[in-house]
């Protein structure tokens, strides 16, 4: 039965007070939840680092077919799946978080179309360009942020960061050939 009268209260809080038992177990409580939040907290944003270097040598690695003229054919749509094949890691379905836009530029000091800020928005839009053509190549790829206090202070939105990979190259001098190869007639 719980203490009715102000004084045996008084003599419950006081021997409570004492008491030391259980207080590590109250004390690390207290500091799990921080300590869990800092630990996963830390490990997102390497994660995060980790993909942009990631997305970076795959968008590399994937703008070699525009760049010799191999890929003269190449669909947005071809594109994505290249890229995604060549990404180390990804969160989610790849080529649904991927956007790609390839623009064919006056020269170099020409600014690219600007794209919407809303990635929902942004049209996958791929220009192969012709030989010794300067191109300008964005891919957009859309993380799912894990730990989500981080979206906010990375960022990014609605439990997601949108990472953005650029690159400006010229095409080789691959003549006048477009690469392309014809269906066989039926």
């Amino acid at each position: 039965m719980p203490p009715t009268t102000p004084k045996a209260l008084g003599r419950v809080l006081r021997r409570f007070k004492r008491d030391r038992k259980g207080s590590t177990a109250v004390e690390f409580a207290l500091v799990l939840v921080p300590f869990l939040l800092l630990t996963v907290g830390t490990l997102e944003i390497a994660l995060i680092h980790l993909s942009r270097s990631a997305l970076t040598v795959a968008v590399e690695d994937t703008s070699r077919q525009i760049k010799t003229g191999e890929g003269a054919c190449l669909t947005a749509t071809d594109f994505i799946a290249d890229f995604c094949t060549n990404l180390a890691f990804s969160t989610g379905n790849c080529s649904n978080n991927t956007k790609v836009v390839v623009q064919e530029l006056a020269d170099f000091n020409s600014t690219p179309t600007s794209i919407n800020d809303d990635f929902d928005d942004i049209v996958s839009d791929v220009d192969n360009g012709t030989s010794d053509s300067i191109m300008a190549l964005q891919v957009f790829h859309r993380w799912e942020v894990i730990v989500p206090l981080l979206d906010n202070a990375l960022g990014g939105d609605d439990g997601e960061l949108i990472l953005v990979s650029n690159l400006a190259f010229r095409n080789e001098p691959f003549g006048s050939s477009n690469g392309c190869v014809s269906p066989p007639s039926p």
